[in-house]
């Protein structure tokens, strides 16, 4: 008989009051890039590590030739504040395995005692952006104001919509009690994108109340921000030798929320 989840604990660590950290990969590895830079920055310890039958069939295969096993991994770091960063991977591969992935991950944040989330991702636009803003969503009204004051934008004309784990996270863990927070920064989607996961750390540690050195966030920024000009060059002289237009510069409107992560 197979099992759905293996939750291997390297260490049960008492915390005070918890609060979880989730960046698993999506559009522009914008939650993935935040929550690892988050844990190595910080030197969080892992604590345990989660596989599933949920996940895609597949492993992954690293430069020297050994492979790795699709996971999550959860880290905690104890201060003022305690947390815990989840992050990984890959996410469920189905949309049964996501609600159960999610389920999973909430019922181990309950067994440790958090009552507040925070989902990070990227909000996809679909064009280079120089000064990524952040987005949020919360699942209670009582949380908008202190993320409003912090110059997150969460007031939208229409309804949006937050695909994946940290969509699923921020509603399931309203069902439990939990505070959940979603901050989405601006991303064009084409690329992996450390510029906005660091406008998403600098909301993320101004919210929390810690303090985080971001340099090294922004040589890699710079450096993708460099190949990204690179390949624009490549791109606009194959469509002028192709007698081709450019591309639009229309941006979709901001309030369509297409996020997948």
């Amino acid at each position: 008989m197979t099992t759905e989840f293996i939750l291997n604990f390297d260490e049960k660590p008492t915390l005070k009051n918890p609060v979880l950290i989730e960046g698993l990969p999506g559009i522009g590895q914008v939650g993935k890039i935040a929550a690892e830079y988050l844990k190595d920055e910080l030197g969080a310890t892992r604590f345990a590590t989660l596989l599933s039958y949920t996940f895609p069939p597949q492993v992954l295969v690293k430069k020297d030739g050994t492979i790795e096993l699709m996971k999550n991994e959860f880290y905690y770091l104890k201060g003022e504040q305690d947390l815990i960063i989840l992050t990984g991977n890959t996410q469920a591969a189905t949309n049964d395995g996501q609600y159960r992935l999610c389920q999973k991950i909430l019922d181990v944040m309950e067994e440790l005692g958090c009552n507040k989330i925070y989902t990070l991702g990227g909000f996809g636009v679909g064009k280079n952006i120089d000064n990524p803003v952040v987005y949020g969503a919360v699942n209670k009204d009582s949380l908008i104001s202190g993320l409003e004051s912090i110059d997150v934008i969460l007031e939208r004309s229409g309804v949006g919509h937050i695909i994946g784990a940290s969509g699923l996270l921020l509603g399931l863990s309203s069902l439990r009690g939990m505070d959940g927070l979603c901050l989405m920064g601006e991303t064009s989607g084409f690329y992996v994108d450390p510029k906005s996961a660091k406008a998403v750390l600098t909301v993320l540690a101004r919210h929390l109340g810690i303090e985080l050195s971001l340099d090294n966030l922004e040589k890699k920024a710079e450096e993708v921000e460099k190949m990204t000009q690179e390949a624009a060059e490549i791109e606009k002289k194959i469509l002028e030798e192709m007698g081709a237009t450019a591309k639009s510069d229309v941006l979709p409107d901001k309030d369509q929320m297409r996020y997948i992560g």
